[in-house]
C-alpha cells in the first residue's frame, strides 16, 4: 500500500472514530432530551434542529469552499487572501444574522404557531447556535484545507461532548425543555469555535492580499445553494410533519416516537460515513491545484460504500438493535423500528452521492448543482402534493411513505451526482 494511500487510510479512521464519538455524545442528547423532556419536548427539539440546518445550510458553503481554497493555497499570497477572505466572512456573517433576528422578532408568533413551541426562546437559541455553526464552518473548512485531520477530529469530539454535558446540565438542574435543550447545543458549538480559532491562528494572522470577491462568490454561491438544497433532502420531512399532523391528532401520530427516532439512526449513518469526504475533498483539492492524478475518489466510494453498506444491512437485519442502543431508557422509542431500515438505505445513498459532489467541488466544477436543486424542490413539492394523501393513511403506512419518498429521492441524486463525477463536466 502506498503511503498515499496509507495516509488516506489512517486520516479516514481516525476521522470516523473522531465523528463517531463526537456523534455519539450528540446522539445521547437525544436521548436525555427525549427522556427528561418527553414525546412533544423531544419532537419539538427535532423540528428546531431541522430548521436550524436549513437556515445554517449556508455554513456547508462556507466550510467547503474555504476547504477547497485553503488546500488549493500553495503559494504565500493564495494563503493570504484566505486569510482575508476568512476574517471579512466573519465579520459579514456577523452583521447578517443581526438582519435576520429582526425578521425573526418581527415572525416570531408566526413561527411559534407554525411548530406550535412551547417557549418562543426556543427560537432564539436556534438563532445563537445557527451563528456559531456559520462561524465554526469557516473554521473547519480551513483545518479541513490544511489536512490538520488531528485537530478537525477533536472539534469534532469536543463538539458533541460540549452539548451533551451542557443539555444534560440545563435539563437536570434548570428543568428546561427543548429551548433550553437548544442553548446546550449552542454552548457546545461555542467550545468548538474556541478551539477552531486556536488552530488556525496563524492563518488568520496573515496579512492579508487584496480578495477577488467576484471568483470568490462564484464558488460560494454554488456551494452554498447545494448545501441547502442536501440539507433539504436531510432534514425537511421533520419540519413537514410538524406542520402537517393537526394539533388534535398529535397523541395518535406520536412524531416523537413513531418517526423521529428512526430519523436520528438516518442521520447517525450519515455522520459515520461523512468523515471519508471530509479527507477526501481537500486531497483532490491540492491535487488539482498541483496538477496531479488522484485516486483518493474510488478510495472514498469503495470505503463509504462498504461501511455504509453493512450499516445499513445491519438495520434492516436487526431493525430494533440502533434504537435499543441509543434510547436504551426510552423503550417508547423503539415503536419506529419498521422505518430503521429505509432510512439507512436512504442515507447511505445520499452519503456515497456526496462524494462525488465534493469530488466535482474539490476541482470547482459547480455544473452539477443546478440539477441538485431541482431534485430537492421536486421531494418538497412531492411531500406536499402527497399531503391529503397521508392524512387519510394508517399512522405507520403515511410515515412509511415519506421515507419512501425520501429514499427515492436519496437514490436519484446519486445517479445524477455520479454522471456528472464521471463526465468531469
Amino acid at each position: 500500500m502506498s503511503d498515499s494511500k496509507g495516509s488516506f487510510f489512517r486520516n479516514s479512521a481516525w476521522m470516523v472514530l473522531a465523528t463517531v464519538l463526537g456523534g455519539a455524545a450528540m446522539m445521547l442528547v437525544h436521548n436525555v432530551v427525549s427522556k427528561r423532556g418527553g414525546a412533544e419536548a423531544y419532537a419539538e427539539f427535532k423540528t428546531l434542529l431541522s430548521s436550524f440546518y436549513v437556515i445554517a445550510a449556508v455554513g456547508g458553503g462556507l466550510w467547503t469552499l474555504f476547504a477547497q481554497q485553503q488546500a488549493a493555497a500553495v503559494t504565500e499570497a493564495e494563503m493570504r487572501r484566505v486569510a482575508g477572505a476568512a476574517r471579512r466572512v466573519g465579520l459579514v456573517i456577523l452583521l447578517l444574522w443581526i438582519g435576520v433576528a429582526v425578521v425573526l422578532w418581527i415572525g416570531q408568533a408566526g413561527l411559534v404557531r407554525l411548530w406550535k413551541l412551547s417557549n418562543p426562546a426556543s427560537l432564539w437559541a436556534t438563532w445563537l447556535l445557527g451563528l456559531l455553526t456559520l462561524w465554526v464552518s469557516v473554521l473547519k473548512g480551513l483545518v479541513q484545507g490544511r489536512q490538520n485531520f488531528l485537530v478537525l477530529g477533536w472539534i469534532a469530539i469536543l463538539d458533541g461532548l460540549g452539548r451533551f454535558g451542557a443539555v444534560l446540565l440545563i435539563l437536570t438542574l434548570f428543568a428546561g425543555q427543548a429551548a433550553g435543550a437548544m442553548v446546550g447545543a449552542a454552548v457546545g458549538c461555542a467550545g468548538a469555535v474556541a478551539v477552531g480559532l486556536w488552530a488556525v491562528r496563524g492563518t488568520l494572522s496573515l496579512k492579508p492580499e487584496p480578495v477577488p470577491w467576484r471568483a470568490w462568490l462564484g464558488g460560494f454561491v454554488p456551494l452554498a445553494l447545494n448545501a441547502a438544497a442536501l440539507q433539504l433532502f436531510q432534514q425537511y420531512d421533520n419540519m413537514f410533519w410538524k406542520a402537517l399532523i393537526p394539533a388534535d391528532r398529535l397523541d395518535d401520530w406520536n412524531l416523537g416516537e413513531r418517526y423521529s427516532p428512526a430519523q436520528t439512526v438516518g442521520f447517525g449513518i450519515t455522520q459515520f460515513t461523512v468523515p471519508l469526504a471530509l479527507v477526501m475533498l481537500p486531497r483532490i483539492a491540492r491535487s488539482a491545484a498541483k496538477g496531479e492524478r488522484s485516486d483518493t475518489l474510488r478510495l472514498a466510494v469503495i470505503s463509504v460504500g462498504v461501511l455504509g453498506g453493512l450499516a445499513a444491512l445491519g438495520c434492516t437485519i436487526l431493525p430494533r438493535l440502533p434504537l435499543q442502543v441509543m434510547f436504551f431508557n426510552k423503550p417508547e422509542n423503539w415503536a419506529a423500528a419498521p422505518l430503521v431500515p429505509w432510512f439507512a438505505w436512504g442515507m447511505t445513498a445520499f452519503t456515497l452521492s456526496n462524494l462525488f459532489l465534493n469530488d466535482q467541488f474539490a476541482r470547482r466544477r459547480f455544473a452539477v448543482v443546478p440539477g441538485v436543486i431541482l431534485l430537492a424542490a421536486a421531494y418538497v413539492i412531492t411531500l406536499h402534493l402527497l399531503r391529503p394523501r397521508l392524512l387519510s393513511m394508517p399512522v405507520a403506512d403515511a410515515y412509511c411513505l415519506g421515507v419512501q419518498t425520501l429514499g427515492g429521492f436519496n437514490l436519484a441524486l446519486l445517479a445524477l451526482a455520479a454522471v456528472f463525477s464521471r463526465r468531469r463536466v
